[in-house]
């Protein structure tokens, strides 16, 4: 292998972006990946079930201006852009009325937007400082911020939560996010298990060191995860790169993992909707539940945060139990003998992810701006935590890769 201009450390959405750009400008580079496959947190596959789903992310947020429907559409990928009226339900005691189901929604509107108010006013304070007073939807409002972030309200800085630039167009993938991502990969120079352990500047370049030896390029671009960069899995010699990553200690993924399970048949409760929360009053609180009707029928548990990180250490078969205990609850025993399959993911298990999606912690909102328009030189960084308005996104990490290699042409001459 020839020393090409730049290294790419990553598959995932932030890789494909970085290696697409430098195939557009004409500049000879390279992949690098550690897992046996393209995606990251972009994964599409069965798990053993009789469909395949999206292990990781689904939806093409921010719709009317993400640049990865454009390749959607190139590639012949599906995708569901209908306007969505009354999709959500919500069972505690039984499925909720259409007037509670409104409340409901009222309340979550409300809180959002006092997290956003929040961010406006420069307040760099946790999330769980603006939650509105308690109410009976407390817990549900909490479990679905823990899915939108990845982690706990305490933890999450309401002003960096803020930067996220919504436009509340949301469309599901419904051929598979990773599937997309890994259609997009399709040519580029890749090159699977192959984990890179080091990466260091040189007088004229940079040196990434891999198992089976060392590359040679004029500049490298590191896409692993927040959590993994900070993991210490690859070392990065002194310099601008290693300084930035001691500096994101408090820049940290969070947890979300998944639950799937194909049925025999969608029961009547679930037709229709696109998500339904059961809250069973124990301890796990509430729990959300995704509806698929394209295809062979499945529902998908979704959990973030803390509940997310002690359910996956516990394991495969404690997550099974835990959405299983919260779907009898809602349609009685006689559900367990609709399902045909169940598979879990693992995220924040995995060595390669360690977690979901990252957010600034309070009090370093302004922290993550300042890491993100950071010059590193020869060793740049890209991915969805380098994303200013689309951070936890994986066209965020698209974007940020592409962002990456426009600088480093126009300022390293590549």
């Amino acid at each position: 292998m020839s020393d090409p201009d730049i290294i790419i450390i990553g598959a995932g959405a932030a890789g494909i972006g970085a290696g697409l750009d430098c195939a557009a400008r004409g500049l000879s580079f390279v992949i690098l990946e550690g897992a046996d496959r393209v995606g990251g947190r972009a994964y599409t596959a069965s798990g053993g079930l009789e469909r395949t789903w999206d292990w990781g992310c689904h939806w093409l947020h921010c719709a009317t201006e993400n640049p990865l429907v454009a390749h959607a559409d190139r590639l012949g990928a599906r995708y569901d852009s209908a306007p969505r009226e009354d999709y959500v339900s919500y069972w505690k005691d039984g499925f909720a009325s259409g007037q509670s189901a409104a409340e409901a929604e009222a309340s979550f509107d409300h809180f959002f937007d006092t997290i956003y108010d929040a961010g406006k006013a420069g307040q760099d304070i946790a999330v769980s400082d603006v939650m509105p007073p308690p109410d009976q939807w407390r817990p549900t409002m909490r479990m679905i911020f823990q899915l939108l972030s990845g982690d706990d309200p305490e933890v999450v800085s309401a002003a960096g939560y803020s930067d996220y630039a919504d436009v509340d167009a949301d469309w599901p993938v419904l051929t598979g996010y990773g599937a997309l991502i890994a259609a997009m990969a399709q040519g580029l120079p890749i090159h699977l298990g192959t984990p890179v352990r080091a990466v260091r500047h040189t007088a004229n370049g940079v040196e990434v060191d891999t198992d089976t030896g060392t590359l040679r390029a004029k500049a490298a671009i590191v896409t692993v995860s927040a959590n993994v960069l900070q993991s210490g899995a690859i070392a990065f010699g002194p310099g601008p790169a290693a300084d930035l990553v001691a500096d994101m200690e408090t820049i940290t993924c969070g947890s979300y993992e998944k639950v799937a399970f194909t049925l025999t048949d969608m029961p009547a409760e679930f037709q229709g909707k696109l998500f339904t929360s059961i809250d069973t009053g124990n301890d796990a609180g509430p729990l959300n539940f995704q509806i698929v009707e394209d295809g062979a029928p499945m529902v998908i548990n979704h959990i973030g945060g803390t509940p997310a990180r002690e359910v996956s250490a516990a394991g495969p078969e404690a997550m099974i139990d835990l959405a299983t205990q919260h779907l009898v609850a809602a349609f009685g025993a006689e559900f367990t003998k609709m399902i045909t399959g169940t598979a879990t993911t693992s995220w924040t298990e995995d060595p390669l992810i360690l977690g979901s999606y990252s957010h600034a912690q309070p009090g370093s909102a302004q922290l993550r701006r300042d890491i993100i328009a950071r010059d590193t030189g020869r060793v740049g960084f890209a991915g969805e935590a380098f994303s200013l308005k689309w951070q936890a996104t994986a066209h965020g990490a698209y974007q940020s890769g592409r962002d990456v290699v426009a600088r480093m042409a126009g300022t390293l001459s590549l």
